[in-house]
């Protein structure tokens, strides 16, 4: 498809083995993925893409990769973004194996990819990660997390994205560690698969943002957790959104009984500009909680 190497390719995929090798075929043809996030249903499809438009002409994205029933719908998009060139499916681009030699990568100057903020409080910006910035943070969150090939992590995260996608999945392929992903749709339709999931295959490490904790509790009936064993956890990310004192606390008080280790719980705190990890507390040690009167704070300072 004449891609070279530093072209922005754009990937619109839910969790699926396509968006694995959709997102390492777009590296080892040298081009800098752009992972963007899919419709929630397929009908609402045309719309979704429209709303991107202007994530891709930012991107200057070249091509997007897309489920198959997109391909028609997205195929609109070449009238909105001056340097898409084509729209393709992992079906489309695939061929026999060929043999190619991998690009030349540079740690510090060469792209790894371009991820793009969440849009809370603007238009989505987009962060250019090198392949330094990604093992930096990989490493240091490792590090503090004690992170190794002997854990298991189970993942419902989107892998568009940092969170599930470099937290999580590159997170482990640096430690050589197992993932287990499961789809986010799986989760928000049964929140206890997640759980048992973990149960299952006797994980060490998961994360989730704190509404993900508070649905298990909301949606998840008791009769539902009988035999459930979450001992083998020792370490579950709070973050991607603001933490909640008292989810903290309910969630840990009622898997309590099913062998979830307060200290296993650990609000965290990060961004796409730092990559993904910022703010971590050490492993095992329960959440700290400070009490701030506001008054007194924006009165005098205290």
């Amino acid at each position: 498809r004449n891609v070279e190497p530093g072209d922005r390719v754009a990937l619109m995929l839910p969790t699926s083995l396509d968006f694995f090798s959709a997102f390492f075929g777009i590296l080892y043809a040298g081009a800098v993925p752009v992972p963007i996030y899919p419709p929630m249903r397929l009908s609402q499809i045309e719309d979704h893409l429209r709303r991107q438009a202007g994530i891709l002409s930012n991107a200057g994205a070249r091509m997007l990769v897309t489920m198959q029933e997109g391909m028609g719908p997205a195929a609109l998009l070449r009238g909105q973004v001056e340097t898409l060139d084509s729209v393709e499916s992992v079906a489309s681009l695939s061929t026999d194996s060929a043999a190619t030699p991998l690009p030349p990568v540079t740690d510090d100057r060469s792209t790894a990819l371009i991820q793009y903020t969440s849009g809370s409080t603007g238009d989505p910006k987009g962060v250019v990660l090198s392949h330094a910035n990604l093992l930096a943070n990989i490493r240091t969150m490792g590090a503090v997390m004690e992170a190794s090939s002997a854990d298991i992590f189970i993942s419902w995260l989107p892998l568009y994205h940092d969170m599930g996608l470099i937290g999580a999945w590159l997170g482990c392929l640096h430690f050589g560690a197992p993932l287990y992903a499961m789809s986010p749709l799986s989760f928000l339709v049964r929140p206890e698969s997640w759980l048992w999931a973990m149960h299952s295959f006797r994980a060490t490490l998961s994360a989730s943002p704190n509404f993900g904790f508070e649905f298990c509790l909301a949606k998840i009936d008791d009769a539902d957790l009988e035999g459930l064993d979450l001992s083998s956890l020792r370490m579950v990310a709070n973050g991607a959104e603001p933490v909640s004192v008292q989810t903290l606390r309910r969630f840990i008080e009622r898997f309590e009984h099913h062998g979830f280790k307060p200290g296993a719980m650990a609000p965290v705190y990060g961004l796409a500009e730092n990559t993904v990890g910022l703010a971590f507390p050490p492993p095992g040690r329960p959440p700290i909680i400070d009490r701030v009167d506001r008054t007194a704070l924006t009165g005098r300072g205290a």
